[in-house]
């Protein structure tokens, strides 16, 4: 039921829009400039289990609501290559029921993706004509990425805030903040989402601010769960002792213009793809973390050390 993909279903589903006139005769497989497939699909580095959506390019809408209909059927088989080892993988075709009721084709596969790997991706027809796409797995070769900017107290100390910069960084997916907090033997790290906040800088990185006195609420929440759970006593001291950011970083080619998703734009056919022979996109998905000792502020914040 596209579990790996409902995770950025907003970013697909405008990608999707140009789609939405498939049954007109300006999107068709004898008169469409050789467009075969529409494919839209990831690889995300911390999966092992990945699923593609491919849609053939006909004269008619791909609205399947059985599986009887003549579109339940599809001549397509699918690969990707990963063009660093050689290794091939065969995608497994399943017509399954998706979230609106109707029936789509998925394309399943279970392999590890490597960071700083090229994926080729083939759908191929039995007539030989072939829809293909590549994506490389984004990596960071630095431990320390992030510009720090000073901690700020404001408002009598009551918020207290930190801007980073991240240079080359053009197209973060999702931001969480990272705490670390400890208590005898707990020694345990949190996660706060922070979405896809912050904006593009000119020279093409990206900056965002953490709201560090705001996120304290969700360190002390952890502490009282821990409590509760009877791992330490409700008299204990703890203290933050550091911090830091993971962010999930989409690959080169899925940077929308000025680093915006605007549905607007990005319906305009040929405004984001990398499809050769066909419609859609396929993209990936890496990981970057970086954390930094903040044990002098953690009195500061509240905490008892």
């Amino acid at each position: 039921m596209l579990r790996p993909l409902r995770r950025i279903v907003p970013l697909f589903a405008v990608l999707l829009l140009p789609l939405v006139g498939c049954d007109d005769t300006g999107i068709d497989p004898f008169a469409n400039d050789d467009k075969y497939f529409t494919v839209y699909g990831f690889l995300d580095i911390l999966e092992t289990e990945h699923e593609l959506r491919v849609v053939p390019v006909t004269r008619f809408a791909e609205d399947i609501l059985a599986e009887t209909e003549f579109q339940g059927t599809i001549d397509a088989k699918v690969y990707t290559t990963d063009l660093f080892s050689g290794t091939r993988t065969e995608w497994t075709h399943s017509l399954s029921l998706l979230d609106d009721g109707s029936y789509g084709h998925l394309f399943k596969a279970r392999f590890s993706v490597s960071a700083n790997r090229t994926y080729l991706l083939e759908i191929i027809r039995s007539d030989g004509k072939m829809t293909t796409a590549e994506t490389s797995v984004p990596v960071f070769h630095t431990s320390a990425l992030f510009e720090r900017g000073p901690v700020v107290f404001e408002n009598d100390s009551t918020l207290v805030y930190r801007d980073i910069k991240i240079p080359g960084l053009a197209s973060p997916w999702d931001i969480q903040a990272i705490y670390l907090w400890a208590s005898g033997p707990i020694n345990r790290r949190i996660f706060v989402p922070y979405g896809r906040i912050g904006e593009r800088t000119d020279d093409g990185g990206w900056q965002l601010r953490i709201n560090i006195s705001d996120d304290q609420a969700s360190v002390i929440e952890n502490v009282a769960w821990s409590v509760d759970q009877g791992m330490i006593s409700a008299g204990d001291a703890f203290g933050v002792s550091a911090m830091g950011l993971m962010i999930r970083v989409l690959d080169e080619n899925w940077d929308p213009p000025e680093g915006v998703f605007d549905p607007e734009i990005l319906a305009q056919p040929g405004t984001l793809s990398n499809v050769e022979n066909g419609f859609g996109f396929f993209g990936s998905i890496g990981l970057y973390i970086e954390e930094w000792n903040v044990e002098h502020l953690s009195p500061l914040l509240g905490h008892p050390f």
